[in-house]
């Protein structure tokens, strides 16, 4: 029987594996450490796919890796591989392999079920140490043992911080974190008698052994805040706000101080402080943050750090002779793991020793807010001034918007939209505030653009007999073609996957502007005025709308449609009422709630039908009822409307043919009868303006309950995809004691 490959391949594969493996280990470690940072930053798919795949490969390329080199140096060689001197420089590569297990500093976790998983890499440390001790053990006796017992230390360490990382971060760590058995005292008791009770057993144990420890004490100065002070006001916040990420009650002193705080803060100070806070909940999550940052941490990075350094010097000044006996490839091989090694190193050093996590914990907030700032404090804040929150004024809408580079921002600034009506229709949407179509736009011109040059062929073929005869194979070829990718699709039961992206396609976005996020920060801090008991802050919490309504004296058959229905329902109901009337009013002057208004909606729409996971248990049948609402308007609706796409025609002839028939009684609607009946009851308010006002503070409502009983895992997922205006919500109404 003849050979499947031939015997070229076979001995590039021989001599090649090892080193290839290497290389692409150490290759998927750069990108890991070069692109991880921007998770929290950018919202890209292609990033993250890029990500997903070098995490899943990294462990594994170094895995068999280190099983090729054992092999090799289990087995003698032959008559046509390296000799056996070779092999003693390649168990100085076992040792890196356990670096680059130990992953780099910027990235743990890439989802919350990954920190789970910690045991299985203390299983896997245990195993590759053993792994490499057994290649150094069949390489002796080895001139290179002191470089290779350096690495193996710097190996180790690393191996160990990435463990411990997971460990820390895993749910279960989390939840423990604050639980210690210690003796109550009276103030506890009087403190406790006012926080809300406990439903659960762990809460209730968290709340009966909490560590005793000092209350909050942050307090803003009678001026702006520095950079340097919005970094530690979002570390103090963090550390006692840590029990948020497992769904606890904290203390009650912590939060009558956190309140005191975000109610004399401007909303853009208040963003700064949340943004920030969010990275390091972020860092807490997916990094190796919280155990760098300790004096221990700091310890074992200095001795991982310095092995590293001392073992290349061992190998650079060895004698030139003994070096001169491995093979030049393998020298320069090794020589390349060690300088690419020494520089992620700095890079992870300085990305460390910048961070905000370290300046927070180097540099501790002042007693006197109002004194003077110490000389290490500006240079600090000087420091952190390249990430400090910028905003760019577009001449033509007259809006700020968040600017700067994307590097340097603490989350994206993007807020996504997503409209059943362009979707229905298959329109573009509206220009952004930048007077620009977002990158979609660009992928459906290039749509059309393919489907004209069709229709072209397909005119040319009708009236030139010559060209029917020329094109007919073509046109035969493209239909088998569909076929064939139909009949793939159907077998391989990807049509969901097909038609989710097609969805995304008509996905836009468009950087939050400062009125907006100022609009929702007032919104939130007047409501947080009014939970001044248990009874009242959960009415607040549970409010769905229904609280706006009735403070503006709203008719009883608006307030139906936010209390009788169900979250999903009236998310829909009342986005297609917005859409319609925004697109039925000509703006005349500029109304910024109007913008709010239509902002927020699409928003909100995003989510429920692009992010299910995280609406899962607050708009369940999202998804379903959205498909009925478009069934049931392929029905009212011919197909000339569709042609035309013009949306304010659309909702003009769907409120008329509504109106016009038997509309279903109250509570037995379809969705397009109770928009109707939504858009009908809101032109008969007084004024166009206050309609405007009501309707955005009803869609602050909404999201302002989704954000506090949405799925807690799904919310802290969204960290580590650029983050989004959502996460900001929740962290505002909780430190505003806004919570269930």
């Amino acid at each position: 029987m003849g050979q499947v490959l031939p015997e070229e391949i076979k001995n590039v594969w021989e001599r090649w594996n090892i080193r290839g493996m290497l290389i692409l280990s150490l290759s998927l470690q750069t990108i890991l450490i070069l692109f991880a940072p921007t998770r929290k930053r950018a919202s890209s798919k292609s990033l993250t796919i890029l990500l997903w795949s070098c995490y899943l490969l990294a462990d594994w390329s170094a895995n068999f890796a280190a099983g090729l080199i054992s092999k090799n140096q289990w087995t003698d060689p032959k008559p046509n591989q390296e000799p056996r001197q070779n092999q003693k420089l390649m168990a100085l590569w076992s040792p890196f392999l356990l670096l680059h297990l130990g992953g780099p500093d910027t990235i743990t976790a890439f989802s919350l079920e990954d920190n789970a998983l910690w045991t299985r890499h203390m299983l896997g440390l245990i195993f590759q140490a053993f792994v490499c001790v057994f290649v150094v053990f069949l390489s002796l006796p080895n001139p290179l043992w002191p470089s290779i017992l350096l690495l193996f230390t710097a190996g180790i360490i690393k191996y160990l911080e990435r463990t411990m990382a997971l460990s820390v971060a895993s749910s279960g760590k989390f939840r423990h974190s604050g639980i210690q058995t210690k003796g109550l005292k009276r103030s506890d008791v009087e403190e406790g008698l006012e926080e809300p009770t406990p439903t659960d057993v762990l809460s209730l144990l968290f709340w009966i052994f909490r560590s005793e420890r000092r209350p909050m004490e942050i307090a803003k100065p009678d001026r702006d805040l520095t950079d340097l002070e919005t970094v530690q006001h979002a570390f103090t916040l963090y550390r006692h706000f840590t029990s948020l990420i497992s769904n606890f009650v904290f203390s009650f002193r912590d939060l009558k101080a956190s309140q005191a705080l975000f109610n004399v803060l401007n909303p853009q100070e208040a963003l700064m402080v949340l943004g920030a806070e969010l990275c390091f909940i972020y860092d807490a999550l997916y990094t190796k943050s919280p155990i760098l940052h300790t004096k221990k941490g700091f310890l074992f990075r200095v001795i991982a750090s310095g092995s590293l350094v001392w073992s290349f010097c061992k190998f650079h000044y060895r004698d030139k002779k003994k070096i001169q006996e491995f093979q030049h490839t393998d020298v320069i091989i090794t020589y390349m793991l060690f300088l690419a090694g020494l520089t992620l190193d700095f890079i992870s050093t300085l990305v460390f020793l910048l961070s905000d996590w370290k300046l927070a914990v180097l540099c501790k907030p002042q007693k006197k807010p109002n004194s003077k700032p110490s000389r290490i404090s500006i240079v600090l804040n000087w420091i952190l001034g390249f990430k400090s929150l910028r905003w760019e004024k577009i001449i033509d809408h007259g809006h700020e918007v968040i600017a700067g580079p994307v590097l340097l921002r603490r989350w994206a600034g993007k807020i996504y939209a997503f409209n059943f009506f362009n979707f229905f229709l298959k329109t573009d949407g509206k220009i952004n505030v930048r007077g620009r179509r977002d990158s979609p736009y660009m992928m459906k011109q290039f749509v059309k653009c393919i489907h004209g040059v069709q229709c072209y062929i397909v005119r040319v073929m009708a009236s030139n007999k010559v060209a029917h005869y020329i094109l007919y194979p073509v046109k035969a070829f493209v239909k088998v073609l569909r076929f064939l990718v139909a009949y793939v699709i159907d077998r391989l039961d990807v049509k969901e996957f097909i038609d989710d992206m097609r969805v995304e396609g008509f996905v836009s976005s468009e950087p939050m502007t400062k009125t907006l996020w100022s609009f929702v920060f007032e919104q939130v801090r007047h409501k947080s005025k009014f939970a001044d008991t248990e009874e009242n802050t959960k009415t607040i919490c549970s409010a769905r709308g229904e609280w706006t309504l009735r403070e503006n004296r709203c008719s009883r058959r608006l307030i139906h449609y936010v209390e009788n229905v169900d979250y999903d329902e009236t998310l829909l109901l009342w986005h297609i009422a917005t859409e319609i009337c925004y697109q039925e009013e000509e703006e005349e002057e500029p109304d910024e709630h109007r913008e709010f208004s239509k902002t927020l909606s699409d928003y909100m729409m995003y989510l429920m039908i692009l992010q299910p996971q995280l609406m899962s248990e607050v708009a369940g049948l999202g998804m379903l009822r959205f498909k009925d609402a478009m069934v049931e308007a392929e029905e009212l609706l011919e197909e000339s409307f569709k042609k035309a796409k013009d949306v304010k025609l659309a909702g003009e002839k769907i409120v008329a043919l509504v109106n016009g028939g038997v509309s279903g009684e109250l509570g037995n609607e379809s969705i397009l009868e109770g928009a109707s009946s939504i858009v009908r009851e809101l032109k008969q308010m007084q004024g166009c303006r206050n309609k405007w006002k009501i309707l955005s503070r009803v869609w602050v409502e909404l999201i302002c309950f989704a954000s506090l009983h949405c799925d807690a895992t799904a919310r802290l997922e969204l960290l580590s995809k650029g983050g989004e205006l959502f996460a900001f919500v929740w962290l505002l109404m909780a430190h505003f004691g806004l919570v269930d």
